[in-house]
């Protein structure tokens, strides 16, 4: 179920509906846009701005001299962490609500 989905299921579990919610694991809880879509993208593009963030902060004063490489394999880790985080509260929600989140 994508974000639209989880709303609309809490919303009818709050008026007695009984509701099912599948989730497909290969999307996840949140659909396209938090699991594979928009969240991922935006999590990737700061990333990758960030060297040339650093580099206009010398304007303000700021001074870094690491020339370090960027570290790909954490970014990509740490986008995992946050889109689990993500499914994590869509799935305690739905679970407040009423719901029945059946894996598939």
């Amino acid at each position: 179920a994508g974000s639209g989905g989880v709303r609309a299921s809490r919303i009818a579990a709050g008026h007695g509906a009984s509701v099912g919610v599948a989730d497909d694991l290969a999307v996840g809880l949140g659909g396209t846009c938090v699991n594979v879509g928009c969240v991922p993208k935006k999590l990737f593009a700061y990333g990758s701005e960030l060297p040339t963030e650093v580099k206009d902060g010398e304007g303000f004063g700021w001074n870094f001299t690491s020339q370090a490489p960027p570290d790909w394999q954490s970014l990509i880790q740490n986008k995992d962490k946050e889109i689990a985080r993500l499914n994590g509260i869509y799935e305690k929600l739905l679970a407040g609500a009423g719901c029945d989140v059946h894996k598939s």
